[in-house]
């Protein structure tokens, strides 16, 4: 299936950074994240800078590059350097472009630039002020547009495919493994993984972050299904558990409350909803399970470009849901030695409720 999304103006982008510029008391930015980059002028190598001053933007990279940039970096000026961009770094074309200003303040992705490229820029940039700044593009990255949206939604269709099609394999004897690039095996067909697939069975469960491994199936066998494709640069997440043969009596009561639990959470998500609410109404229900010593991790989080984006479903979150957040919603309960259960959907919130992204069904499965 080929469908065509259009493309963002990436001339806003950068001037909604801009405008961020402003507001910050910034003359410019030094941009190294490379999905901020992909954001702001749609570069998809592997190694680029872009430099955004209030007036002007320049996206710089390697020889490498210089075909791939002709056609695929927009909005911006575009150059290539013949060094490492770092340590080549066109000092005298920023001054050009903040029109000799003294003394720039000039802002740094903290969370994006290496303490070694810190100190280059440092050693170079004389004159100029180095401000370390919170990740102003992520910000912007967080209400997602209409295309972003359509491709996202294809993200999710294909990691259902890929799912509904693992699930024709499972059966006593096949690992974990086998599993796990046949869904990435699809995934390939139409994007890529968008993280490494979990494949978590029997007391593998118990492992949030369990690695598929060469453990094979057994009969009784809870098993958790976390994939997700990305699809033209976006990505899909979701989780989904099921049994393979009769289950446990423990762990269907388990699937029962995570389940609920689910519910609840999503019920109570709109926009102007704080975040830590949303875990808080999640948690409550496990603990009035008596299992709410079983769910350790938060209850969700954005998604985008990174399987990992802004905002979280948090204990500790300031944050507030607002219309255009992609947020996944992902309780668990991991009974150590026994397994686990975890349920994933991936939403989109609006003013009045949320958009299920997540068409999989959830009613508890045997196969």
């Amino acid at each position: 299936m080929c469908r065509v999304i259009k493309f963002e103006p990436m001339k806003k982008r950068i001037a909604q950074l801009q405008e961020q510029l402003v507001r910050e008391r910034l003359d410019g930015i030094i941009i190294s994240g490379l999905n901020n980059i992909r954001y702001l002028c749609g570069y998809t190598g592997s190694n680029g800078m872009m430099v955004v001053t209030r007036r002007a933007a320049v996206f710089y990279t390697d020889f490498r590059y210089q075909e791939q940039i002709k056609t695929e970096v927009r909005g911006c000026d575009k150059k290539i350097l013949e060094r490492d961009l770092y340590s080549s770094f066109p000092v005298a074309e920023l001054r050009r472009m903040l029109g000799g200003k003294r003394t720039p303040r000039l802002g740094v992705e903290e969370g994006n630039l290496s303490l070694a490229r810190f100190r280059m820029l440092r050693r170079q940039l004389k004159g100029f002020r180095l401000i370390p700044v919170r990740d102003l593009v992520l910000e912007l990255r967080r209400r997602k547009s209409r295309s972003e949206l359509a491709r996202m939604q294809r993200a999710q269709e294909i990691t259902e495919q890929a799912f509904n099609r693992a699930l024709r394999l499972v059966k006593p004897g096949i690992t974990e493994q086998d599993l796990a690039l046949e869904i990435e095996f699809y995934f390939r067909r139409f994007g890529e993984p968008a993280f490494p697939s979990i494949v978590a069975s029997g007391e593998n469960g118990a492992k949030p972050h369990a690695r598929a491994g060469v453990r094979r199936l057994k009969k009784g066998d809870a098993i958790t299904f976390d994939i997700g494709c990305r699809y033209q640069g976006y990505c899909a997440d979701m989780t989904r558990t099921v049994f393979l043969g009769r289950p446990d009596p423990e762990l269907r009561r388990v699937y029962e409350a995570v389940l609920q639990a689910q519910q609840e959470a999503l019920g109570a998500m709109k926009a102007g909803v704080p975040c830590k609410f949303v875990d808080l109404v999640a948690r409550e229900y496990l603990n009035q399970q008596g299992l709410g010593q079983f769910f350790g991790h938060s209850l969700g989080h954005g998604v985008g470009l990174e399987v990992h984006e802004q905002p979280a479903l948090a204990r500790t979150s300031r944050q507030v849901l607002e219309p255009g957040d992609v947020v996944t919603v992902e309780p668990g309960v991991y009974l150590p030695g026994k397994g686990g259960v975890r349920i994933e959907d991936m939403v989109l919130v609006t003013s009045t409720g949320i958009r299920n992204f997540t068409k999989a069904d959830k009613e508890l499965l045997i196969i």
